[in-house]
């Protein structure tokens, strides 16, 4: 499966109320109708659960992953034990919005993994205009706080979104480094040339004494530009 189609999984979850007696019996029929989803297209895996924890409301919970809501709808209209009026009862439907994968492995098809570059070089670069500067964290991670001069891209819309980056080079950024390097690699596929990732995020940013964009601030940027001048001089 490759990672644009897990980050638009489709994942069902329900919870089950049942008495202990019971579950024996439940737990060969969800057998039996499992192995029925499992021939179905679009299926990718489902998972039982058992709580831990003593008297739970819901002692089962049953997990199941779909490459879309589509196959999913469609083989409620097949499996002969969680149909449709059980699923909307019972079920809570979720759509995977964030993804964060190991920065071990990662990288391009031909092996390229985007260059680290330093907050400090690449706010440099960012306001003599030679790079993008892309924040590829969620759009609530944005609204709490992003380095000036920074174009907002999220993670979870890329590569979509890359066709709307300007041309040139581009250097993401996000809280710690991983999801940089993430988005960094997918501009790689998409065929991107000079490409960064921003060592150490936001978080390296702050710590550089870099300028951020906060809620309501009106002068982050203006600030921005004398930490700039700064850091041409230095």
């Amino acid at each position: 499966m490759g990672k644009q189609q897990m980050e638009n999984r489709h994942v069902v979850i329900i919870p089950i109320e049942i008495d202990e007696d019971k579950e024996a019996a439940y737990l060969a029929a969800w057998q039996d109708a499992a192995e029925v989803m499992a021939a179905q297209p679009g299926f990718l895996r489902t998972y039982m659960f058992r709580t831990i924890v003593p008297g739970s409301k819901f002692p089962l919970v049953n997990v199941a992953e779909w490459e879309s809501t589509g196959h999913w709808e469609e083989a409620m209209n097949v499996c002969p034990m969680m149909g449709q009026q059980i699923a909307v009862v019972h079920a809570s439907n979720y759509e995977a919005i964030r993804t964060v994968l190991p920065a071990q492995g990662l990288s391009s098809a031909d092996g390229r993994m985007p260059a680290d570059l330093s907050p400090v070089e690449a706010r440099r670069r960012a306001v003599d205009g030679e790079l993008t500067l892309v924040d590829v964290r969620e759009d609530d991670e944005w609204a709490a706080g992003h380095p000036a001069g920074a174009v907002h891209a999220a993670l979870s819309t890329l590569p979509a979104s890359l066709s709307d980056l300007p041309d040139g080079p581009l250097a993401f950024v996000c809280r710690t480094g991983n999801r940089s390097a993430q988005g960094g690699v997918q501009a790689i596929r998409a065929g991107r040339s000079s490409v960064y990732s921003v060592a150490g995020g936001l978080e390296a940013w702050e710590a550089a004494g870099l300028p951020v964009v906060l809620p309501g601030s009106e002068s982050a940027e203006n600030n921005g530009d004398r930490a700039a001048a700064a850091v041409r001089e230095g």
